[in-house]
């Protein structure tokens, strides 16, 4: 019975984080997701020549409903169980480890949305539907997923410090500020505080990924011929030696204001929600 009712508990919890999660990353992405294509513009050489602002929203909607909804909703449905039991064994300090095999299928999930956003953001496709039509007739089915390997080495650390340093920074709010750090929850200001740094640093951090991922998926680059570890390396060269290390930081500032406001606004409402739900 004991057993049971510790599953039903955190099946319940899991299923309120992913709800948390995905109505969080709804808002978080719509609000942020002009600042983030030109992000992308910004990262790319071959982005054609913007002749109206609308650019900026192109597939807005199906990335939302093909890419943050399952990403965010699948990571804290796998994540938020797996959190608490750490928490309970006294190991927090492998949330981060957990966090980051946690990322592993919400990242690729979540791929065949960046690549078509990427492509229409860039201008290199008018609509989803021909974007989707293009990478088919080039690539198969599985242009869908390119740069797949990309995402992984980018949002595998990404999730495992932003996670990591987020919790930690929870920790020293209650410290600092909660007289009762076990039964008092964070205000949605230390949440949004502490979520906003956690997210700039990983900004910083992961950024050279980023600028790489872009590439391969815009199309700029290709890795059909080469493993993947090589074809991140290749590219991560290319870049250098053609245009300096500046170059591998493009949109960092952009980047930075997307993670930084995106998680802000991201955490005090997924908490709220799971909050409310359980």
């Amino acid at each position: 019975m004991e057993t049971q009712s510790l599953s039903s508990t955190l099946l319940h919890t899991a299923l309120a984080e992913s709800a948390g999660g995905a109505t969080a990353g709804i808002v978080a992405d719509s609000v942020l997701y002009a600042i983030d294509s030109a992000k992308v513009r910004a990262q790319s050489t071959q982005a054609a020549t913007a002749n109206s602002p609308s650019i900026l929203f192109r597939g807005l909607v199906p990335t939302v409903l093909l890419g943050t909804v399952p990403v965010f909703g699948s990571f804290f449905f796998l994540y938020a169980p797996i959190r608490e039991t750490l928490k309970e064994k006294g190991y927090e300090s492998c949330i981060p480890v957990a966090s980051a095999i946690c990322a592993i299928p919400a990242t690729v999930i979540g791929v065949p949305a960046d690549v078509l956003k990427k492509r229409l953001v860039l201008g290199i496709d008018p609509s989803i539907s021909a974007a989707i039509s293009h990478v088919r007739a080039q690539h198969g089915w599985q242009g869908l997923f390119s740069g797949w390997h990309i995402n992984l080495i980018r949002d595998l650390p990404f999730a495992s410090v932003k996670i990591g340093l987020y919790e930690c920074l929870l920790s020293q709010w209650r410290r600092l500020f909660l007289q009762n750090q076990q039964q008092q929850s964070i205000s949605p200001l230390g949440a949004a505080i502490c979520g906003m740094a956690s997210g700039i640093g990983c900004a910083i951090l992961t950024c050279p990924l980023d600028v790489i991922n872009t590439r391969i998926k815009s199309g700029e680059v290709t890795s059909n011929s080469i493993s993947a570890n090589n074809s991140i390396l290749r590219v991560g060269r290319e870049i250098w030696s053609r245009e300096g290390v500046p170059a591998l930081f493009r949109g960092v500032g952009m980047r930075s204001i997307v993670l930084g406001i995106g998680s802000s606004i991201f955490w005090p409402i997924q908490q709220s929600v799971a909050n409310y739900l359980q």
